[in-house]
């Protein structure tokens, strides 16, 4: 059998995972290229715990690099474009040829669509992660406005767990009454994907807390002088501080690959993660996978590590010489952290008709604990 090569772009949630399982699956006559613009692999869901100050970087960080222990190689590169035809991956300085392909770039963040947004603060990356637990202590009276920048964003979950954790850290500080806080979302109601039913567990985990709610909203500019937010609609609200998500969009290095279809992201198959060209395949957050109503499945870890499950063991069926049979089934589950030592659980089958099936848990402080297990458990499996 001749060696082969698997080429994975992105070492996120995706990439790590299918590079790991390939590696274990395959022998070790072929290679498991690993590919990211940065060596360190840093723990997403653990932002808000920075923002906080209950986390650190370091913490929460691991180098790729170590991953050639384990027989995969890692190369820390930008991914510059696809040439698909001929099984060749641009990087910086070279091209890397490849037998199999899996896309796992994740979302490319951008502000430029809305003026205003790049002086706000996130904590959808580390640095701004880090940036707010300095500025939190500092901001002691006026308006919060916790925005869903625009669809989709990754993490559904985030600006509310962001906006519950800002009002356990004020009332533990006696300041909530000189806080105001306030979630904005283009989304009719908190989590549309996972249901009506948990959109309202949600709005009432708010509501019990004072933290205000507008739908609808979607975010047009931000003044940063006037202390105002303006939304698509011609309606704006004041905003003293402003904690925003980042716009997602298609990364650079995918918009002349002919992979992404109308929805501006990877169509795949939804069961193989198979993309249009031969021998490719994409996972995670880079992906736009239809589910009922009309809707996309979020964009989140849980379903990346999925996808890679299943991908990583068709690829490795298909070197091996067997049938790929295994099929992603839509099944996903996050956590939803209220502060105060408790959190939520999120599960369901977001791929059943003709709705999702979904439900919620909690808030507890089991949930809590079991995030902080699955943070420890997570960094030491994977490196």
């Amino acid at each position: 059998m001749a060696a082969k090569t698997v080429l994975i772009l992105g070492a996120g949630t995706g990439g790590l995972v299918i590079a790991n399982r390939l590696r274990r699956l395959l022998g070790k006559e072929h290679r498991v290229v690993l590919v990211n613009r940065s060596p360190v692999y840093t723990f997403a869901p653990s932002f808000t715990w920075v923002m906080m100050g209950t986390r650190d970087g370091r913490r929460i960080s691991r180098d790729l690099r170590t991953l050639g222990k384990k027989g995969i190689e890692f190369v820390t590169a930008e991914v510059r474009g696809l040439d698909t035809a001929n099984k060749r991956v641009r990087l910086d300085d070279r091209e890397e040829a490849y037998d199999y392909l899996v896309i796992a770039l994740g979302a490319q963040y951008s502000s430029e669509e809305v003026p205003g947004l790049s002086q706000c603060w996130t904590f959808y990356h580390l640095e701004g992660a880090e940036g707010l637990h300095e500025r939190i202590p500092q901001f002691r009276s006026g308006r919060i406005a916790v925005v869903a920048t625009a669809l989709p964003y990754k993490c559904p979950p985030a600006p509310y767990e962001g906006a519950l954790m800002l009002d356990d850290y004020y009332r533990r500080k006696k300041l909530r009454d000189d806080v105001d806080i306030h979630v904005y979302t283009p989304e009719p109601f908190p989590l549309r994907a996972a249901g009506e039913h948990v959109g309202q567990a949600v709005l009432e985990l708010l509501a019990g807390r004072g933290i205000g709610f507008t739908a609808g909203a979607k975010l047009a500019s931000v003044d940063h002088k006037a202390r105002k937010i303006a939304f698509a609609d011609g309606t704006d609200a004041p905003a003293d501080l402003v904690i925003a998500t980042p716009v997602h969009r298609l990364p650079d290095a995918l918009r002349d690959s002919g992979l992404a279809g109308e929805s501006g992201w990877v169509t795949v198959d939804r069961e193989t993660l198979a993309t249009a060209a031969e021998d490719v395949y994409a996972i995670g957050d880079v992906t736009a996978i239809p589910i009922a109503g009309g809707l996309a499945l979020p964009k989140a870890g849980v379903f990346a590590h999925g996808q890679a499950e299943v991908a990583a063991r068709n690829i490795a069926a298909r070197i091996n010489g067997s049938d790929p049979i295994w099929a992603f089934g839509g099944h996903g589950s996050c956590f939803l952290e209220i502060g105060g030592g408790k959190a939520s659980y999120v599960s369901g089958r977001f791929f059943a008709e003709p709705a999702p099936h979904t439900t919620m848990r909690g808030p507890s402080r089991y949930w809590h604990w079991a995030k902080a297990g699955f943070e420890r458990m997570w960094l030491w499996r994977w490196f």
